[in-house]
């Protein structure tokens, strides 16, 4: 039963914090700072709210999670994976909650037989899966090196070195006279998503590509290996999903709508994060090494020059490789986990907080780390819950399933449930979430919450806060990044327009551990956080920031940065037509006046609220919060974005040749630049146009 904030501090959160304090330098009484988006009456409970929350997420409790999760490799829909779940649902059972597991059925491939053999200048088999470690458990069942929803193919051919496998990278070998066609491309990790790789590779005419891990990026190069140490070993093979999924999110076969039991599906010949895709798997940089020794050729620039002491030369000529790589692809079940704690004043309000469970491996880090967080965070919910604290609106805690895939469990979840989505606040995303580096990406109207809420959280190895490490480590400034692709926030942002956070946080070394076996228990322990003391603090972050967006009485939203910002966007986009064009092909002179008009009524609007918060004009804060909300939505397209629908929002979005990069003012950047069709950049335009006057209007008072 709900009890009101008052009786619930009369029996024991009154005593949290205190609500007056003595000035150092006076001695006299002073009352602290209302927190943003609070009357002071308000804060006065948040801050006791926050610490008794506060006290619970514990470095003991982080270890004790990542022992138990972490024990098993959890591959989505496999049976680990189903292990995991059902430990997950006996955790939050264990806190007094009631959870709840959702079912999906997705279209996954499994591999049964990947095997790469250097044929020339000698023949020899390479390895596709790492050496086993004595304290690693069902190592079995871990699959080899593996790039998900590849198709088959049993190809031979010539080997060419690709560097990243960019466009600019296969516009450089024609430049050379290198040909691809009907070719291997041997390309490294980084730069852009590994999907990209593939995508880029067929337009170049190869039939194959193999994808390695150069130690310039994540090995030796850069520090001790694993399992002396962080860094990827020459075993070290980084798995990941090759699904274009700049193109949509989630299961291929239902773009659009939740992959339920008896959904209807498209073809695979149909599905958009399926298609312009060529055999493609991953090896170690010890399986590359004789196949970029061997190859001939003119010796590559010092850019493409990578960590292996030898020189490195683009092919053909020298290495032929044979690829058999042969799947299953099936829809199976994969499972998200929730928790909806009903909030006293707007339930129909939500705001969630999540984190994938699934792992190509063991998955400590990626994401243990995160569903840890969300752990932390429920079951100190759990003992406020039974102290009679309720919040003001629905909290909803969550860990995702086949986000690996291509973010595939939380896409299901939020098409399944997009009229009650309509009313959220925001989504929290927590994904690879524990360490000394904070690296947090949000939508600008939330980036003064991400830094309100840093400086609540004392930061281990320091006497100060997050917010104060976070500022030591980048001179003095507090970088957000700008949401993009790769992670659960992308159908929440990206399709239906919920403003979203991810706080990321990681040790350095840690990324040579991605996708590889080697991301366990031991590499947290020995490299990542010893302590566990990171993780108990991101959980501290996670929960502060989704307490606050919950009981706010105005919600922190403040649009007159973003606002600001896309008038830069707009003004960035005309510069760059009169570089790649010459002139400017679509005026969005009108987009400029608008989006400043719109940062005046956001200004206008936080004025009202800030001066409705010092008055405890209550009568006014419904309809402050309905349009904070609603603001974001306006900036979705319900045509979508060119050449890929299921994205809507007008202002980011992966970008199509990049994938995880952040690509502004999506829409007019794609049909004028990839798409070189100025008509319909100006169709796109008008479309952006009456967004802007959208949430013009929707701030408006």
């Amino acid at each position: 039963m709900f009890r009101s904030r008052t009786l619930a501090l009369a029996v024991g959160l009154a005593t949290a914090v205190p609500l007056v304090a003595a000035s150092p330098a006076t001695g006299h009484a002073t009352v602290p700072a209302p927190i943003p988006g609070f009357t002071a009456k308000s804060s006065a409970w948040q801050r006791a709210y926050e610490k008794e929350f506060s006290a619970i997420p514990s470095a003991a409790n982080a270890r004790r999670l990542d022992a138990e999760l972490a024990q098993e490799p959890a591959l989505a829909g496999t049976t680990g994976d189903w292990h995991r779940v059902q430990r997950i649902v006996r955790e939050l059972r264990s806190y007094g909650l009631k959870p709840q597991v959702n079912t999906y059925y997705t279209y996954l491939s499994r591999p049964k037989r990947v095997s790469v053999e250097m044929t020339a200048p000698q023949r020899r088999v390479l390895p596709v899966k790492e050496t086993k470690q004595p304290w690693q458990k069902y190592f079995d069942d871990i699959i080899p090196g593996y790039n998900g929803l590849s198709p088959s193919g049993n190809v031979e051919g010539e080997v060419v070195y690709a560097n990243y496998g960019r466009p600019e990278d296969f516009a450089l070998l024609a430049k050379n006279g290198i040909s691809l066609k009907g070719k291997i491309a041997l390309v490294r990790y980084g730069q852009v998503f590994r999907g990209v790789k593939p995508a880029q590779a067929a337009k170049a005419g190869a039939k194959a590509v193999i994808i390695y891990s150069d130690p310039a990026n994540d090995g030796f190069n850069r520090g001790t290996v694993y399992p002396k140490g962080p860094w990827r070993a020459s075993d070290g093979i980084q798995r990941g999903s090759v699904a274009q999924m700049m193109y949509a999110a989630g299961d291929p076969l239902t773009p659009g709508w939740a992959s339920t039991k008896h959904a209807r599906r498209l073809k695979p010949s149909q599905a958009p994060e399926l298609q312009g895709l060529i055999p493609t798997t991953p090896i170690s940089y010890g399986a590359a090494e004789p196949l970029l020794r061997a190859l001939n050729g003119a010796q590559v620039p010092k850019e493409w020059q990578g960590g292996l002491p030898f020189p490195y030369h683009f092919g053909p000529g020298g290495t032929r490789v044979h690829l058999d790589l042969q799947s299953d692809f099936i829809t199976t079940p994969i499972w998200d986990v929730t928790v909806r704690i009903p909030g006293a004043k707007r339930p129909d309000q939500e705001v969630v907080l999540g984190g994938h469970h699934d792992a190509w491996a063991y998955g400590s880090l990626d994401n243990l780390s995160g569903t840890e967080n969300v752990l932390q965070v429920a079951r100190a919910l759990g003992k406020l819950l039974k102290r009679g604290w309720r919040p003001d609106r629905t909290v909803v805690l969550a860990t995702w399933d086949g986000e690996e895939y291509g973010i595939y469990g939380s896409t299901e979840y939020a098409e399944e449930h997009e009229k009650q989505l309509r009313n959220a606040v925001a989504y929290v995303n927590m994904d690879m979430a524990a360490g000394s580096e904070f690296t947090p990406a949000s939508t600008p109207a939330l980036d003064q919450s991400v830094i309100d809420a840093s400086k609540e959280v004392p930061w281990p190895g320091t006497n100060g806060t997050l917010y104060d490490a976070w500022k030591e480590q980048n001179k003095g400034q507090t970088p957000i990044d700008r949401i993009g692709g790769g992670s659960d926030f992308q159908p929440f942002f990206q399709r239906f327009g919920v403003p979203a956070m991810d706080l990321g946080a990681t040790s350095p070394g840690t990324s040579g551990n991605y996708h590889c076996t080697c991301d366990d228990f031991y590499s947290t322990e020995h490299f990542g956080d010893p302590t566990w003391e990171y993780h108990a603090a991101m959980s501290k972050l996670a929960g502060i920031a989704t307490l606050r967006l919950a009981n706010a009485d105005v919600i922190a939203m403040h649009y007159q940065p973003y606002a600001a910002e896309t008038v830069g966007y707009l003004n960035d986009f005309s510069t760059e037509q009169q570089q790649k064009l010459g002139k400017v092909a679509v005026d969005v002179s009108r987009d400029v006046r608008q989006a400043q008009a719109w940062e005046k009524a956001a200004q206008a609007l936080q004025d009202r609220a800030d001066k409705a918060l010092a008055k405890g004009d209550t009568a006014v804060f419904r309809s402050l919060n309905d349009r904070l909300i609603r603001a974001e939505r306006d900036l979705l397209t319900n045509a979508g974005l060119p050449a890929r629908p299921w994205y809507r929002h007008q202002i980011y979005a992966p970008g199509l040749d990049t994938g995880y990069a952040t690509q502004r003012l999506p829409a007019l950047h794609d049909a004028l630049f990839l798409q070189n069709n100025p008509a319909s950049a100006r169709v796109y335009e008008g479309r952006l146009y009456a967004s802007l006057q959208a949430a013009t209007r929707t701030l408006t008072l």
